[in-house]
């Protein structure tokens, strides 16, 4: 009896091809992935599959598979024989999302305080206050990078692998209104100072304190959430805006 070849005993040429093909479905998930992030979908808007494959220049056959991960990711919605679907923009969804993150690094501090060893809090304070000289600059863009590095550093610290995985899943979908939130000056104070008095919570290991103050640093109130949205769908859509 003939015994089955698993893929590891598939002829090179078909493994080569199996690569290729796994290597292009990466490439171009990492690309509609930005496309989605920065909201270059329309909010709401049906996604055209074939051009979006002619403008990556591949099959539709990647691009659908694509789809299907960034609707799990939440990125994108799907409607049975009509297709996929931008997310939409509204102040609902930016509070909700913000309320998540706060929950999941409020949870993950008071882990930190108890798993984190001095070391590692020290090497997390450093990597921000490394970006000290950005405030300065008024540097906003690259501002919003550190700050989203400074979050999840925070997170790593609790070791807790589901609450760093559902973090990073977070941060790729509120990085557009992320970015618009800290290009007021105000704001970028208080990012600063806020981040201070939270390192300082960590560093003596006060859990209540700590997982207080993230909670207010992150959490959205309705009228800013709806601020922050509507700076989106103007940014968005210009030739709407009043």
């Amino acid at each position: 009896m003939a015994r089955k070849r698993n893929d590891d005993e598939k002829p090179a040429p078909d493994r080569a091809r199996a690569v290729r093909a796994a290597d292009s479905v990466e490439r171009v998930y990492a690309r509609i992935k930005d496309f989605a992030i920065d909201y270059r979908f329309r909010p709401g808007e049906r996604i055209n599959e074939v051009e979006l494959a002619a403008e990556l220049a591949v099959s539709r056959t990647p691009v659908r598979a694509a789809l299907n991960r960034l609707q799990r990711d939440g990125f994108v919605t799907a409607v049975p024989n009509k297709g996929f679907f931008a997310r939409e923009l509204t102040p609902e969804a930016v509070r909700d999302l913000y309320e998540l993150r706060a929950a999941i690094e409020r949870a993950a501090f008071v882990l930190a305080c108890k798993r984190a060893t001095d070391a590692e809090i020290k090497a997390a304070a450093e990597a921000w206050t490394r970006h000290s000289s950005l405030k300065d600059e008024g540097s906003w863009a690259k501002i919003a990078v550190a700050d989203e590095s400074f979050h999840r550093a925070l997170t790593k610290l609790s070791k807790n692998a589901q609450m760093i995985g559902a973090l990073d899943g977070l941060c790729a979908r509120i990085r557009f209104f992320r970015r618009i939130d800290l290009e007021s000056a105000p704001r970028r104070d208080r990012t600063y100072h806020e981040h201070d008095a939270i390192i300082d919570a960590l560093r003596r290991r006060d859990a209540a304190d700590g997982a207080s103050l993230l909670e207010r640093h992150i959490t959205l109130s309705s009228a800013h959430a709806i601020e922050v949205a509507a700076r989106g769908l103007a940014r968005l859509f210009p030739d709407t805006a009043a």
